[in-house]
């Protein structure tokens, strides 16, 4: 898991027009504490220069040697083609149409329950100026091997959450925590079967141990 400061001068009306899934709550704890919690698509300014899925992305050797994958990094945003544009887990590939990314239905509300019991337990009242930002990062399946004939795909989840310091304005550093589980594998034959039934049982895996991190991170991101 990655932990960093980063200079942040989006505005929340900027952050989440952007995003275009804003789903946003006040959490209100019974000492009174309140902080209001968005889950949105992180801004490629806020993810790497890269554009998040909004639904599952599929990548296959045929994407790859189709240099299909410049679409998915913000070149377009005026940056230039960064290294990382050749970068396979950067390729446009096909979105599932069928298969909406789950982080605003699966690990919003359980992140708002953990929010709720920190600020029963820590918050003593505060009424929290800054926004806390649950953000979808990247959600694919990758194949492994291009040289391989039948390759395994790799299944990829990542979500940042993220904050402004108390106190701070629109030039204030972010406090950011990036999750990022370690990949799933297996054939693409198995992750399609039942409609991409293991794409969604190892996904709520890897958003289970995103919500136990984002617990871990509490103390940091809503420090006063």
């Amino acid at each position: 898991m990655n932990k960093l400061l980063i200079t942040g001068a989006l505005s929340l009306t900027f952050l989440t027009g952007c995003a275009g899934n804003l789903d946003s709550h006040k959490v209100r704890a019974d000492n009174g504490s309140t902080l209001d919690v968005a889950t949105i698509f992180a801004p490629a300014d806020m993810n790497n220069n890269r554009y998040a899925d909004p639904k599952l992305r599929e990548v296959s050797p045929a994407h790859s040697s189709a240099g299909m994958g410049l679409a998915v990094l913000g070149a377009a945003l005026g940056g230039g083609i960064s290294s990382g544009a050749f970068d396979k887990d950067s390729y446009k590939g096909s979105s599932i149409e069928s298969m909406p990314e789950p982080t605003a239905r699966y690990l919003g509300p359980k992140a708002e329950v953990k929010i709720r019991d920190w600020l029963n337990k820590n918050g003593n009242g505060h009424a929290y100026t800054q926004p806390l930002f649950i953000a979808a990062a990247q959600w694919s399946l990758v194949y492994t091997d291009m040289s391989a004939s039948n390759s395994n795909y790799d299944l990829t989840y990542r979500v940042k959450f993220y904050k402004r310091p108390e106190g701070g304005n629109m030039l204030s550093a972010y406090v950011v925590s990036e999750c990022a589980p370690t990949h799933a594998t297996a054939q693409l034959s198995d992750w399609k079967a039942n409609g991409y039934a293991k794409v969604t049982q190892e996904t709520q895996k890897m958003m289970d141990a995103c919500l136990l991190e984002l617990e871990n991170q509490l103390p940091r991101l809503l420090k006063k």
